[in-house]
């Protein structure tokens, strides 16, 4: 079941597509859902903690859409207008937690495909560490 952020996102993407065919350069939007992981034994919170530095290190922002929500997006500009959009989005699972990534990429300006952002951003959330970790998330 696809959430509501998600939802949002994707809208946002085709919006920002359809302002983009306007444009005499050429432009693609890459979509993709990444895999999700799933950290046993850890608090919601750390999911928390974990999104917010993953979306912080690998794009130029980070916010919660709610407070306690669980659901982080993270915005990217190049050349002054928003070239790529990620979501995090966290999920509690008896004593742990489900945490799923989305991201969006204009190409041109960006560089990166949308799979090799949702890729440095899963690759930033299992490195970031709130305390001590006792083991890494599983990839699904």
């Amino acid at each position: 079941m696809m959430s509501r952020y998600r939802s949002a996102l994707l809208i946002g993407a085709f919006a920002l597509n359809l302002s983009l065919a306007s444009l005499p350069a050429s432009a693609a939007l890459d979509l993709v859902v990444a895999q999700q992981a799933t950290v046993p034994n850890k608090p919601f919170s750390d999911c928390e903690t974990r999104a917010k530095n993953a979306l912080t290190s690998v794009m130029q922002d980070a916010n919660e859409t709610a407070s306690g929500s669980g659901q982080w997006v993270g915005v990217q500009r190049l050349e002054g207008s928003i070239a790529a959009t990620a979501v995090v989005e966290c999920h509690p699972d008896a004593g742990g937690y489900h945490a799923g990534f989305t991201c969006a990429v204009q190409v041109p300006p960006n560089p990166d495909s949308a799979n090799a952002l949702c890729t440095k951003l899963t690759t930033a959330f299992s490195a970031a560490t709130a305390g001590v970790v006792t083991g890494g998330p599983s990839w699904h």
